[in-house]
């Protein structure tokens, strides 16, 4: 067996640590999520949980670990033999870590037939799935926010319930599916569902240490691992035994912990006026509450433990206000009162602000609302295309192992076998095939594939022009305008969208690929405009980051919306020219088939010309710049969409424009 790193080991890193402690003392708690970048020790954390775990007592013979002396949570077989009064044998089981990879196949999950028995005696019996294994266990997702959505809903399920139930293959049978559900993420590589987001009560954002002194540390002490495991685990083996005993401890005091009325009113007055969603807050702060009390020896729960739950409760379930903020003294070192005073700078909106003001810039009007878009606006040929190929918004029938099983078919080289369908197929030959007491004879002609389905994710793309270009009050109004009612349309279709904004001499993501529309609709809101028009730069970020998200899913529905008057005056290449540049940057959308749409904010809507011309020379330069759109789209394999064609129910007549003057 491998030697996992020592838990005590680990540098630092105090939240995450607490986090994962408090979820092993009270299995009460529903889910600790740790987000940070790549190299912040969050698997290793996690693994090395393990070996600090305590034991507990479960039905000697039973796959699920049932609890021996609570017949509402066992497994139908052990609670018959219960109800009968039969003796079950029990003993003591080290809690686990069992992990569940990205790749793991509905069947995996939950369970499926087994398929040697059902081959050997025709029997439909169940075979226990990775859910079985995670009862009474952590079920450890690393990259979570990566896993397939059939597969959510199966976990969602499960921790709602505490059971998993499965229908399927001929077979119907449930167990009992309590466990401890802690998920890992880098949130650079999308965001997580919000059903599934709200079922961890615990969410620390781990970052790496800016103390020389303690990086230096965490590499001496990895090198001093790598080189030789059992010594360095043997270094911290007092340290290992103290802790085991503190969650042991902990977890046999946690249930008899009160949290006192006052305590419990003061912080649902604080989950009401933080503008928390839902009663889950409340609960979880509870729940936390009492198992840091529990960890520290305390019978009943104190301010300091509301706070700290509070850290750990409140972020993810609080809007506008910055994700760490909240009882950071609890886990502070230094005074109360130098954290309370520091609490201020932490109250910045969320989002790149340096980015906004980059190379300086006006905030875009507000006061305007937003409309609700014409959907056949917006829809390309290809848009249609692959949505019939990949059934945006709605599930799709794939060739991989990873869908939800939904039917059988025949075909010449079977890889996924559907057992009901094959066993149905064999039945009816089994007298002439000379079948025996004890065996069931299949040939290949019986054998049936699995025909699976799962819905494409779709991602739409917005790359908006920020330039100095679009600084007419209208034109900026309405770009602004048409940005807010495009992301509430993609809240509204359940898509996850991204926002790419060039101006200057450069681009960058605002918003990297989220279902959070709200942070979206913010971080847009909050935009600033100025400078130059680097259309190229903004074609090949969002290129790129399409590219980016294809590789992470290969059933990915992109759709790219480009907003912008078509302007370009930055060069993408070393002695380039601004205009060529944003058409080969174009050109390359259409050559990779990917859906998109070019919506011009200025046509009839940027009055610039006629201030600085005259009439028939500012009509001269309309017409030439629609023109050069609609190259432009068509070099992109665009649609071509006004700005002022993107509402519903637009007056044109109201916007008082002669007919022709484009």
């Amino acid at each position: 067996m491998d030697i996992v790193y020592p838990f005590a080991g680990i540098v630092d890193q105090t939240a995450m640590k607490r986090a994962l402690l408090v979820n092993a003392v009270n299995p009460d708690v529903s889910g600790v999520l740790l987000r940070g970048e790549r190299g912040t020790a969050k698997s290793t954390a996690v693994r090395a949980l393990t070996d600090v775990l305590p034991q507990i007592e479960v039905v000697a013979d039973c796959p699920y670990g049932c609890q021996p002396d609570a017949p509402d949570r066992m497994c139908s077989d052990c609670r018959e033999r219960h109800e009968a009064d039969e003796d079950l044998s029990t003993e003591r089981r080290q809690m686990r870590v069992v992990d569940l990879p990205l790749n793991a196949s509905e069947d995996r999950v939950v369970g499926s037939i087994d398929l040697q028995r059902a081959v050997r005696s025709g029997e439909s019996t169940f075979e226990p799935g990775i859910l079985a294994e995670a009862n009474r266990n952590i079920l450890y997702v690393d990259e979570v926010n990566l896993l397939d959505d059939h597969i959510v809903d199966v976990l969602l399920d499960a921790a709602a319930m505490g059971e998993n139930i499965v229908e399927r293959e001929g077979v119907s049978f449930r167990h009992p599916a309590e466990f401890v559900l802690v998920g890992t993420m880098n949130p650079e590589e999308g965001g997580l569902r919000p059903q599934l987001l709200d079922r961890f009560d615990i969410v620390v954002d781990v970052e790496a240490s800016d103390d020389p002194a303690e990086r230096v540390k965490i590499a001496e002490r990895r090198e001093a691992f790598d080189a030789d495991p059992e010594g360095f685990h043997a270094e911290y083996a007092a340290e290992q035994d103290a802790l085991r005993e503190q969650v042991r401890a902990a977890r046999e005091l946690v249930e008899r912990v009160e949290m006192p009325e006052e305590r419990q009113r003061d912080a649902s007055y604080d989950a009401l006026r933080k503008r928390a969603h839902g009663m889950r807050a409340d609960i979880a702060v509870s729940r936390i509450a009492r198992a840091i009390a529990a960890l520290e020896g305390e019978a009943e729960v104190a301010d300091a433990h509301v706070s700290e739950a509070q850290y750990f409760a409140f972020p993810h379930r609080v809007e506008g206000v910055p994700e760490m903020s909240f009882g950071e003294a609890a886990l502070s070192t230094g005074n109360d009162e130098e954290a309370e005073e520091g609490e201020d700078d932490d109250d910045e909106p969320e989002g790149d602000d340096s980015a906004d003001q980059e190379g300086g810039g006006i905030p875009i009007a507000e006061g305007e609302e937003s409309y609700t878009v014409d959907r056949t606006a917006i829809d390309p040929p290809k848009d249609r295309t692959m949505r019939s190929a990949l059934a945006r918004r709605t599930p799709s029938r794939v060739d991989v192992r990873s869908g939800r099983y939904v039917r059988s078919r025949i075909q010449e080289d079977v890889d996924d076998v559907a057992i009901d369908a094959t066993l149905r197929a064999a039945a009816p030959h089994q007298r002439q095939r000379g079948r025996g007491d004890d065996d069931l004879v299949i040939e290949p002609r019986d054998l049936r594939q699995k025909l699976r389905e799962r819905t494409a994710r779709a991602l739409v793309v917005f790359a908006v022009d920020a330039s100095g270009s679009v600084m007419s009050g209208r034109q900026m109004m309405e770009t602004k305008r048409g940005l807010l009612s495009l992301i509430e349309d993609a809240y509204r279709a359940r898509n996850r969208v991204a926002v790419i904004v060039f101006r200057g001499e450069d681009a960058f993501t605002l918003v990297e690929p989220t279902r959070n529309h709200r942070r979206a609709r913010d971080a847009v809101s909050r935009l600033t405009v100025g400078g130059n028009t680097p259309l190229a730069h903004g074609l090949v970020e969002a290129y790129q980051l399409v590219q980016r998200e294809k590789r992470r899913d290969q059933d990915l529905y992109p759709l790219v919306v480009v907003l912008s008057d078509g302007q370009s005056n930055v060069e993408y290449r070393e002695d380039g020219d601004g205009k060529e540049d944003a058409f080969r940057a174009a050109a390359l959308f259409d050559e990779d088939d990917i859906p998109s749409v070019f919506v011009d904010t200025g046509h009839q809507i940027d009055t610039t010309p006629d201030e600085i011309w005259t009439d028939r020379k500012a009509r001269r330069m309309k017409r030439k710049r629609h023109e050069r759109n609609r190259e432009f789209a068509a070099t992109m394999g665009a649609d071509y969409l006004p700005l002022i064609d993107l509402p519903r129910d637009v007056d044109l007549e109201a916007l008082d424009w002669e007919e022709g003057t484009a």
